[in-house]
């Protein structure tokens, strides 16, 4: 029985990043965080030659990979491709969050994280991308409209 995950989800370059032409200095391996200085600040510091790993529950690479459907949604480009949509990070985090709640336990999702790192858009999503949030809703009310308990009430409090 877990009582803390913890998740990381690694975004695509923002417009800063690009524009600054920002080198990629982070990768991840199943629950692995993979953080390796850039070849030219490692040279240039003598520091940071091997990389420093981190495992966590789960690593998500959002990072590239994905194309966009007819209807706006981010998905991974292929097969072979590693890119976590929403969906994987719901299933991976979200529905575990939701499933205890069913059960009857306080739950509670934290995102931390500096401005900018992408908290939410995991959490929130924008547009047909949504977020653990709007796919916790949606899931909440389809199991309320599932269940056909005619003594169980249902309240839920946002």
């Amino acid at each position: 029985e877990v009582s803390v995950a913890v998740g990381v989800r690694i975004r695509p370059f923002n417009d800063r990043e690009k524009a600054l032409n920002a080198q990629l200095c982070i990768d991840v391996d199943g629950p692995t965080t993979i953080i390796q200085n850039p070849p030219d600040v490692a040279e240039e510091t003598g520091k940071g030659k091997e990389p420093k790993r981190f495992t966590f529950d789960a690593s998500f690479w959002s990072h590239d990979g994905f194309e966009m459907d007819e209807n706006g949604y981010t998905r991974a480009s292929g097969p072979d491709s590693r890119y976590a949509d929403q969906q994987v990070v719901f299933e991976t985090f979200g529905k575990k969050i939701l499933d205890s709640a069913w059960e009857g336990y306080h739950c509670c999702l934290f995102a931390y994280g500096q401005t900018g790192s992408g908290k939410s858009y995991s959490m929130v999503g924008y547009g047909a991308n949504k977020g653990i949030v709007p796919i916790s809703c949606e899931d909440i009310f389809r199991r309320i409209s599932e269940n056909k308990d005619v003594g169980l009430r249902f309240e839920v409090l946002v």
